[in-house]
């Protein structure tokens, strides 16, 4: 019997499979990658012959990625609370710490690929800045992805329920900031505000502006990076341990209102609006509506691939106009935003030409979210990042913040036609930029997964309206 659970064991771990190939071709593919970077630490002389400038990078972000997000989605219990999110950035940015990776592989994948190279960087030139094409593409995909009438409704409803908590949380944590004397990490310290302002934008907007790929990195490389002329890696490792400690914690508090409330008066069963007919969001459109609605063709990614160049070129043409000639410096993603914002509720772009942007954006999502992910944490300092975390005021911040939005959005629901239990989910927890595995985790540990669409508004369009608040009020106080 024993013999032959064991057998059934090792005939289970043949047939798993990562990124859809088998263990043993996989493992092939991270001996190839290990032998690469065994050869640069050896001979770093050769790295520009070693060293393609974006196809080392990208494979090396996706074999890190890929692996450890496996590694940690295989993890009984552990992997309910984000544990693939966390290995993607702790263990690549540990690895750069030990010399694992060496500085040379680091420099390369910093500066000439997945950042903005610093301002005072002329020798680096421009970069690839991937991660800058990460964001836009996902971005663009998700907002046009999300249903227009459900879109409709929140407006009225739903995000501003979602962003009264969210200020609401900011204001006061940002009191309790200033009263705990919070000292900014010293690389902003040579235009720090004071520590009511310096806990808003580095401990509270990190916190709600759209996750690590637009809030992050967005604010990374663009509007800090310029203000503040330091290195975007640098401004990623100060700004990110809130988040990290927020998505950490909130499956946590997800899971005790689940216990608290889900039997109480304040739990809508899974349904959000107190008048709405129940109904599940899967099972609410026909199945052949939406085969055809997402009909792959290889040339339907290109073109909204296309759409997506085409917004982000006007964007950037409007950023860099504007800010030339006015004292208004955003990002280019503030106008994508926006002209996305309104392709989707007056329908400027025809539903196919939407489809194929959010095919593009579900591509990118798919295969790079993980190895972004791991390329984050090999551009973060492993000693600062665990420095931040471990501070003791940013760690009351952050648990006094998710404390607060979901308290608020618990209260005022039924003043917005919510019940509280569904609310403190979807507009409360998710409103704190955790993403698309943090939902996930939120919705499957409290059984609210019908809920998806409204955890992802919070994220992905509540997200974006602060980043583009939050850069403009960042850029008249700082400047």
């Amino acid at each position: 019997m024993d013999k032959k659970n064991f057998f059934e064991k090792i005939k289970k771990i043949q047939n798993n499979k990562i990124f859809g190939f088998s263990l043993l071709i996989f493992f092939l593919f991270i001996g190839i990658i290990a032998l690469n970077i065994f050869y640069i630490n050896e001979n770093p002389q050769l790295i520009k012959r070693l060293w393609h400038p974006l196809i080392t990078p990208i494979f090396i972000m996706m074999i890190l990625g890929i692996t450890l997000n496996f590694i940690g989605n295989n993890i009984p219990l552990l992997n309910k609370f984000g544990l693939g999110f966390l290995l993607c950035i702790l263990v690549p940015s540990f690895l750069v710490h030990k010399g694992i990776i060496n500085k040379d592989i680091l420099h390369n994948f910093d500066k000439l690929f997945f950042n903005k190279p610093s301002v005072k960087s002329v020798k680096d030139g421009i970069g690839i800045n991937f991660s800058q094409f990460f964001i836009t593409i996902v971005i663009s995909g998700s907002i046009l992805s999300i249903d227009k009438e459900l879109l409709k409704r929140s407006i009225f409803k739903f995000i501003p329920l979602t962003l009264i908590s969210i200020f609401l949380s900011i204001l006061i944590t940002s009191f309790f900031g200033y009263l705990l004397n919070y000292q900014c990490p010293a690389i902003f310290m040579d235009k720090s505000k004071g520590s009511f302002w310096d806990s808003i934008f580095f401990v509270l907007v990190p916190l709600t502006n759209g996750g690590t790929n637009l809030g992050i990195n967005g604010f990374a490389n663009g509007i800090y990076c310029n203000v503040f002329q330091k290195e975007s890696a640098d401004i990623r490792t100060a700004i990110l341990a809130p988040l990290i400690l927020a998505r950490v914690l909130s499956i946590f508090v997800a899971g005790i209102l689940y216990v608290l409330f889900d039997k109480t008066k304040f739990s809508g069963q899974g349904q959000l609006e107190i008048n709405q007919k129940p109904q599940s969001f899967k099972k609410s459109f026909k199945k052949e509506d939406v085969d055809k609605k997402n009909i792959l063709d290889y040339q339907n990614i290109g073109m909204g691939l296309l759409i997506i160049f085409a917004l982000y070129s006007i964007g950037n043409m409007l950023n860099v106009f504007i800010s030339e000639n006015t004292f208004i410096e955003l990002d280019a993603m503030v106008y994508v935003i926006l002209m996305l914002l309104v392709i989707k509720i007056f329908s400027l772009l025809s539903e196919k030409n939407q489809n194929y942007v959010s095919q593009a954006g579900k591509f990118m999502m798919i295969n790079f979210t993980a190895p972004v992910l791991a390329g984050l944490g090999l551009t973060t300092d492993f000693s600062e990042l665990i420095k931040c975390i471990t501070d003791k005021n940013i760690l009351f911040m952050v648990v006094l913040s998710i404390t607060l939005v979901v308290s608020i959005t618990f209260v005022l629901a039924s003043y917005f036609g919510f019940y509280s239990l569904e609310s403190a989910l979807t507009a409360g927890i998710c409103s704190h930029s955790i993403g698309g595995t943090g939902n996930i985790g939120v919705m499957a540990i409290s059984n609210r997964l019908d809920l998806l669409p409204f955890a992802m508004i919070a994220t992905r369009v509540v997200g974006p309206i602060i980043f583009s608040i939050a850069a403009v009020t960042f850029s008249l106080i700082y400047r």
